[in-house]
């Protein structure tokens, strides 16, 4: 029975299909179909331990350009090209991504603009770890939990052998959970993509930005294990962040996932792993797929697309189609289409450049003699939105 690892849980980025093309704004059927292929082939990677559970011989997968919508090619036409340019027994079984249709959504009303969006402030570490920590150190940093310089609030993060199974042993990962569950209210811990610690703005009672991160003391020897300096910072008004307007297409796309095998056992083996995968496998994922830019600031150009699975995977019918010049093992090429619904979205930023570039904040304030100016103001708080 497979062990239950944590953090293979949750909403974890999948790498492109091609690193030399990676995803581009607006590809939203290629990005789509690039995901699958991915997915599927780290699915049955015969290198993990999941995939010896699954499979001993491991399947070919590939996408065909193929026509969607009324032209789309049949399943018999799909075999029947497959057939032609990989007609050995090596290349069989095969997973093939065959097609995605495509239908708009509109995610708003009179533009594809959906928000402003700005990286929150943020400090790294110089270190990966894994970090020996100490019973009882601290770290103190300071940050502007409602978006104004006042209040400032001042959090001490307290390192206690009960939140790690081993103190002097923890890894990057195990810090960042026991931070966040047990003591994480102003800010949120995190782990870069190159595997470094970084603290940003933000949390369960803090706006991420506009925002401000200070480290301002803690043990001397705890900032030196973690790679932190008092007076480590970061500001909202840094120009290297600055803050995007965000646009975004969608649409709801099919996406057809035809298994083809020389064998009509291996097909019904090949079949049932491949609805596994849709229907309990990537629940692990949340049934959904997201691009490198939600975990990795460097990425450029940047990859925002996210796809969801509606549930509603099906087996369109079974096909049996003659082979040309075949033995008696191999006298038929089976096959067996599967449908799976999706939403697709796909967003770009685009840097805001004209002034006034940085907000000093987003919300209406006293000015220095506390006299609010005359206008219109929600609730008896002037300081909330409606519903806040």
């Amino acid at each position: 029975m497979a062990d239950e690892n944590l953090y293979d849980r949750g909403y974890k980025v999948t790498e492109p299909f091609d690193p030399n093309d990676p995803p581009k704004f607006g590809q939203l059927v290629e990005t789509t179909k690039d995901t699958f292929v991915t997915e599927l082939t780290n699915y049955f990677d015969y290198q993990t331990a999941n995939a010896a559970e699954k499979l001993t011989e491991t399947p070919t997968i590939q996408k065909f350009a193929l026509g969607a919508g009324t032209g789309e090619q049949t399943l018999q036409e799909v075999v029947n090209l497959i057939m032609s340019h990989a007609d050995t027994e090596d290349k069989y079984p095969m997973i093939a991504v065959t097609s995605a249709s495509f239908r708009e959504r509109k995610l708003g009303i009179g533009s594809a603009l959906v928000m402003p969006v700005q990286y929150p402030p943020s400090i790294v570490s110089t270190e990966k770890g894994p970090f020996n920590l100490t019973d009882g150190w601290t770290l103190e940093i300071k940050t502007w939990p409602t978006g104004f310089s006042e209040p400032e609030v001042t959090s001490t993060i307290t390192f206690a052998s009960a939140l790690f199974a081993d103190i002097t042993n923890v890894t990057v990962e195990e810090l960042v959970s026991a931070i966040n569950r047990s003591q994480a209210l102003y800010y949120q811990f995190s782990v870069t993509a190159d595997g470094y610690l970084r603290i940003s703005t933000g949390g369960p009672c803090a706006v991420p930005t506009p925002n401000y991160i200070e480290v301002t003391g803690g043990d001397a020897d705890c900032l030196l294990a973690l790679g932190f300096t008092v007076g480590q910072s970061d500001t909202y008004l840094n120009t290297s962040n600055p803050p995007k307007n965000r646009y975004m297409s969608a649409g709801d796309l099919t996406v057809n996932i035809d298994v083809v095998t020389d064998d009509i056992n291996v097909r019904t083996e090949l079949c049932d792993l491949v609805q596994h995968f849709f229907t309990f496998w990537i629940e692990r994922r949340r049934y959904q797929f997201i691009g490198r830019s939600y975990r990795d600031r460097s990425i450029d150009p940047e990859e925002w697309w996210h796809i969801v699975l509606q549930s509603q995977f099906n087996w369109s019918g079974e096909l049996a189609t003659p082979r040309q010049g075949g033995t008696e093992q191999y006298d038929y090429v089976f096959a067996n289409r599967g449908s799976v619904p999706v939403l697709s979205t796909d967003a770009v930023d685009r840097k805001v450049v004209t002034p006034p570039v940085f907000l000093d904040r987003d919300k209406i304030v006293e000015d220095e003699a506390g006299v609010i100016p005359a206008g219109d103001y929600f609730q008896t708080d002037w300081t909330k939105y409606p519903g806040s």
